[in-house]
């Protein structure tokens, strides 16, 4: 497990685990969708389509003195979910 620190909040690095593609967000469908091979993942990164093996990377995230901080340096792998923990409704996709 991955604890989400901050008060709820969550880095997710937005590459595809697939290939490495920028994953940018899609307004409609409320998720993220990697335009090179369709891999798609909700709004908290678990993945649900495409060839990606697993959701997407998180970063650590922690509350330094009431400032955020990201740390970049290195990615949190994260398993793919047996199931998904939250189904999001869906709007129309970004990428076909």
């Amino acid at each position: 497990d991955i604890p989400v620190a901050a008060g709820g909040l969550m880095a997710l690095y937005q590459r595809c685990v697939h290939l490495g593609c920028t994953v940018p967000w899609c307004e409609s469908s409320q998720g993220f969708e990697c335009p090179c091979h369709g891999s798609k993942y909700d709004m908290v990164g678990e993945y649900f389509a495409g060839p990606a093996p697993r959701n997407l990377d998180r970063f650590e995230v922690e509350n330094r003195d009431g400032q955020l901080v990201i740390k970049t340096g290195t990615p949190i792998e994260t398993p793919r979910a047996a199931s998904r923990l939250v189904e999001y409704p869906q709007g129309a996709s970004c990428i076909g």
